[in-house]
């Protein structure tokens, strides 16, 4: 093993807090009820302006939605990598191990948060696949095999470790790396079934356990 390579949300960091982070500028936009977007959002992440306004009794266009989102997805978000990340880091690259955050979503919210967490002082390559192109979203190989290509190494010298079961693990039939699945406590897709019933080959507890399965 040559290579790890990390998912960002709920893999590197809580996707809750992004959330949380993002209704709270919107609040700020609006001079609005933070409290009541965070509540909404805990009763159901679906429709949360559009409820919100409606909770308000307030009328609204398509275009007062748009704006909201665009906040939202733009903001600089306020968030922290888990604990166990930095060890993890450390440990890894002391093994001489090459490191790599892959990660799907809206270039401009995954970027930012890139920056808000600084990856770049810690990881050797950063693939945001929107970036690319809507069609190198995971379960594509384009992603991986730019790692591929970057690091100079073959798939099976590559350990994806991700917590998505609708994509992150399907990546080892697509991509044809080993892949590894982070269960974090308060996980948006703990529950989300596997895409073709395609399991990872190896389960984390915590994100240190990795160290281990490269040995």
């Amino acid at each position: 093993m040559k290579a790890v390579i990390f998912d960002l949300d709920d893999t590197l960091y809580p996707e809750k807090s992004y959330c949380l982070s993002g209704y709270r500028a919107v609040a700020e936009y609006l001079d609005g009820d933070y409290g009541l977007l965070k509540e909404l959002f805990v009763e159901s992440p679906k429709m949360v302006f559009n409820r919100y306004f409606d909770r308000l009794g307030q009328s609204y266009e398509k275009e007062d939605i748009l704006k909201l989102i665009d906040i939202y997805r733009e903001h600089k978000p306020q968030i922290e990598f888990y604990p166990d990340v930095m060890p993890t880091v450390e440990a890894l690259k002391k093994k001489g191990m090459k490191l790599g955050i892959l990660s799907d979503g809206y270039a401009v919210a995954q970027r930012n948060k890139v920056r808000a967490l600084e990856c770049e002082k810690y990881f050797d390559r950063i693939v945001l696949t929107d970036e690319i192109g809507r069609d190198a979203w995971k379960p594509s190989a384009k992603g991986f095999e730019l790692l591929m290509e970057e690091f100079g190494i073959s798939a099976d010298e590559m350990i994806y470790l991700g917590d998505n079961p609708s994509k992150d693990f399907y990546v080892k039939k697509t991509a044809g790396v080993k892949t590894a699945r982070i269960r974090r406590e308060d996980g948006v897709y703990n529950d989300t079934p596997y895409f073709e019933d395609l399991h990872e080959d190896y389960s984390l507890e915590k994100l240190t356990d990795v160290i281990e399965i490269i040995q």
